[in-house]
């Protein structure tokens, strides 16, 4: 009777499908532009499908139109351009809260050249964001053409305002300003104006001072105002200052705070810090060298007074007269009198008596030794000793300067070893004349790390029948590494999945672990234990029963969908069952 009921409605139903429907409220002709009209009163709605989102994306072929509420995400979706739309839960002007991790609006503006928000105001704020963790406003390209988000203000107004950190390619700013360049090609910052750009820095509102581009010239200056300022540059060490005060005068080496005006009027002044304070420099095809000349100027009329130079066969002091050489070659004029110095006892440091040297020359060459009956002479082919008549300051013992240095180490005339400068690369190591020598390195008196002749390396000590054994690396202890990049040496174990592979049974696969007591090709732990493993052949066998079980998985998902479906058949045939009854 029911199915009688039923077919008798559906007929009616669809006897005239230009018909239109009302269903509950007045009984009155729905309105003319309704095909179906539903009136709940005061106290019934349309309740949609109900069903989770994985549901919802799990329907196939879904039609255009079709509107479900997914009870997960309490919200409604509907099917639009062949993707299930989430509809909005406000309209605007709108002011409310959300929980949601993602973006609250999330506008889309498919045109190449169109934009997605467009704030504009006649004398407010365009556009506000307001976040306690995350992004207030939030602006995006995935073009390098396109731009994330653009402020703008034709007027000499602000186009962009800040209060807090503000970051420059970076979402973590350090700073109130951080800017991070991407590595992009080109300049990080650039200022661009018709007229000379200035960047001015302010103190409690004032002008301080500037850096700023006038004409082609780039100046770092204090402003008028502050007319005490200095220009100072600071090195990270204590001491490294260079500053050039209101007067023009420079002075290098000495603290600001302290200054009061370089000693004795002059115009430069350079503070011993016990390194070098003066260095001068020439191009390498300069034959004349590097020069340091004394002059004086009256009105347009220029004066040379002396000069000190070299031009690589020694050093050189000039005069405008003949008495600082005093037509003696090899001979070098002596501060503390009117004698001269024979060149090998030289005088080059500060400290010295009369007859003290800093460069000896008696079988041997001797740096920062006495001579005679008041000291030592050189104990060696070449003896240097900072200890007493240098100055404690300096840290390093010798400079060498060339193409391609090369410091060699003979034994009876033959090389043995060397150290060497090779472009930018430091070289250190035997020659190929000592084709059975080691390269050692040793701390604490012990040997530490080995390179033999054909360029095995041992660290810690032997590992095996010989110092490095079968190994291009051989390491005696623990060894910490934040990655390893193996070479593939092989195929890669996905021929697992050719078709021609015969992947063992379970049923095999259990009766050889029962034999064995391991996985199939894989070393058992005797062996292990023993000979211990590559790590890159290791790796491909695991890789291999990854994907053997992955094929194991397949075939078991296979079987259970197989068994799924043959049970919902069964269930479908109760159903029947119990229906005819």
């Amino acid at each position: 009777m029911k199915q009688i009921v039923v077919s008798a409605f559906l007929i009616l139903l669809f006897a005239n499908v230009n018909a239109q429907v009302k269903i509950g409220g007045t009984p009155v002709a729905p309105v003319s532009s309704a095909v179906l009209e539903l009136d709940g009163g005061n106290n019934r709605g349309l309740l949609l499908p109900r069903m989770r989102k994985m549901d919802i994306d799990a329907i196939q072929n879904p039609a255009e139109g079709l509107t479900i509420y997914a009870t997960d995400e309490q919200a409604v979706y509907l099917r639009k351009s062949l993707v299930w739309e989430k509809q909005g839960p406000f309209n605007l002007p709108y002011y409310g809260n959300f929980d949601f991790s993602g973006g609250v609006l999330h506008i889309e503006n498919s045109n190449n050249f169109g934009q997605a928000i467009r704030g504009t105001a006649k004398d407010g704020i365009g556009v506000v964001g307001w976040t306690t963790n995350g992004n207030g406003v939030y602006g995006a390209s995935d073009n390098m053409l396109g731009t994330g988000g653009t402020f703008i203000n034709d007027w000499g107004g602000t186009a962009l305002r800040t209060r807090g950190k503000t970051g420059i390619g970076t979402t973590t700013p350090a700073n109130l300003l951080h800017i991070v360049g991407l590595n992009q090609p080109g300049n990080t910052i650039i200022i661009d104006d018709d007229d000379d750009p200035i960047i001015q820095f302010r103190k409690v509102g004032i002008n301080k001072s500037c850096i700023k581009q006038e004409g082609n010239n780039l100046v770092f200056r204090p402003n008028a105002d502050n007319s005490s300022g200095k220009v100072v540059l600071q090195s990270y060490n204590d001491g490294g200052w260079m500053f050039l005060d209101a007067a023009g005068d420079v002075s290098l080496g000495i603290d600001p705070t302290g200054f009061n005006g370089t000693p004795l009027g002059s115009k430069m002044n350079i503070r011993d810090n016990g390194g070098i304070n003066l260095s001068l420099d020439a191009p390498v095809d300069n034959i004349n060298g590097p020069t340091l000349k004394f002059l004086n100027k009256v009105g347009n009329v220029t004066t040379e007074y002396g000069s000190v130079k070299t031009n690589g066969l020694g050093l050189q002091l000039n005069s405008s007269n003949s008495t600082t050489f005093n037509g003696r070659d090899k001979w070098v004029w002596k501060t503390t009198n009117d004698n001269f110095l024979p060149a090998m006892q030289l005088r080059m440091g500060p400290g010295l008596s009369e007859i003290g040297a800093d460069l000896l020359v008696s079988n041997g060459i001797g740096i920062g030794v006495y001579h005679g009956n008041y000291g030592n002479i050189p104990n060696a082919a070449l003896d240097i000793n900072l200890g007493f008549s240098w100055d404690k300051s300096y840290s390093e013992v010798m400079h060498l300067s060339g193409e391609d240095l090369i410091v060699r180490l003979k034994q009876s005339g033959v090389d043995k070893g060397f150290l060497q400068l090779v472009d930018d690369d430091m070289k250190t190591g035997t020659f190929a004349s000592n084709n059975k020598g080691r390269f050692i390195i040793r701390t604490n008196n012990a040997d530490r790390l080995w390179v033999d002749s054909v360029g095995y390396v041992t660290i810690g000590g032997k590992i095996g029948p010989t110092l490095n054994g079968p190994y291009r690396l051989a390491v005696r202890g623990k060894i910490a590494a934040t990655d390893f990049n193996v070479v593939a040496t092989g195929s890669w174990p996905d021929y697992v999945f050719s078709p021609s592979y015969k992947l063992r049974s379970l049923e095999e696969t259990e009766a050889y672990i029962n034999e064995h007591k391991h996985l199939p090709n894989i070393p058992a732990a005797a062996v292990v234990d023993k000979e211990g493993f590559a790590l890159g052949d290791m790796q491909k066998r695991m890789m291999e029963k990854v994907e053997e079980l992955t094929l194991y998985l397949i075939e078991a998902n296979k079987n259970i969908q197989r068994q799924q479906k043959e049970i919902d058949q069964l269930k479908n045939q109760v159903i029947v069952l119990q229906g005819n009854k």
